[in-house]
């Protein structure tokens, strides 16, 4: 017969493992959604280009936020804003962070194309103001905040409880592994030297950042790595 602490025990491992598959079908309809509405897009079924940019966002955020609001629905709210807070030390490795990555990003750009690819980008007549700035808030803002609370916040987190002392070092590189999986297959790379591009890049800027999650219990130094990442691109490719 089964004690109560047993019982308490395989209902915290079950309900675990239920985050954890949640999580996963939420990123797996995500890029499943994402892939769909880029091709319905580039397809001409959405003809403006401020709509086709939040198309493809909301079909990545949807089930990402859908999943998340699942998974925090048992957690309770001091607990949840205390991951969420940032000291002082954890925006300096922040900063760190986003100097490494995009370096071995420009590095990599370099060796493969000849340039870093941080320059603005041609334009041929007037530039389309809204559609920069609706971009910029997705890539800056919503994106890095949304990917951070599901992949740092909560699957690592959830993983690492699954996990010995000894292997939870494994959360990291695995959580880092599927976050940089969904950008490359969300963004449709042009060439497999691309997409070795970005898998490495963001797996590089995932395993940082879940590091210095998994040392701190906080997520505001993750969030803060992937925005100023995400937001130094925008900034230097920006059209003037």
């Amino acid at each position: 017969m089964s004690s109560a602490p047993d019982r308490t025990t395989t209902d915290v491992e079950t309900a675990r493992q239920r985050d954890l598959f949640t999580l996963l079908v939420a990123v797996g309809v995500a890029v499943v959604l994402a892939r769909f509405v880029t091709g319905f897009a580039r397809g001409g079924g959405i003809p403006a280009p401020v709509l086709q940019v939040l198309a493809a966002d909301l079909a990545v955020w949807v089930p990402l936020t859908v999943g998340a609001l699942w998974v925090l629905r048992r957690a309770s709210r001091p607990n949840v804003i205390s991951r969420l807070s940032l000291g002082w030390g954890d925006a300096i490795v922040a900063v760190g962070i986003v100097i490494v990555s995009r370096a071995v990003d420009a590095a990599m750009s370099i060796s493969f194309f000849g340039t870093s690819g941080l320059r603005p980008a041609p334009t041929l007549g007037q530039v389309d103001v809204v559609l920069l700035v609706v971009s910029a808030i997705g890539v800056c803002v919503v994106s890095p905040v949304l990917e951070e609370v599901v992949f740092r916040g909560l699957f690592q987190r959830r993983l690492a409880d699954a996990l010995t002392p000894r292997t939870r070092f494994l959360a990291v590189l695995l959580t880092a592994f599927l976050f940089a999986l969904l950008h490359v297959l969300i963004s449709s790379p042009a060439s497999s030297l691309v997409g070795f591009e970005v898998f490495t890049t963001t797996f590089l800027l995932g395993l940082l950042t879940g590091a210095l999650v998994a040392m701190t219990g906080r997520i505001g130094g993750a969030i803060l790595a992937h925005v100023l990442f995400n937001t130094v691109a925008v900034v230097l490719t920006w059209p003037r």
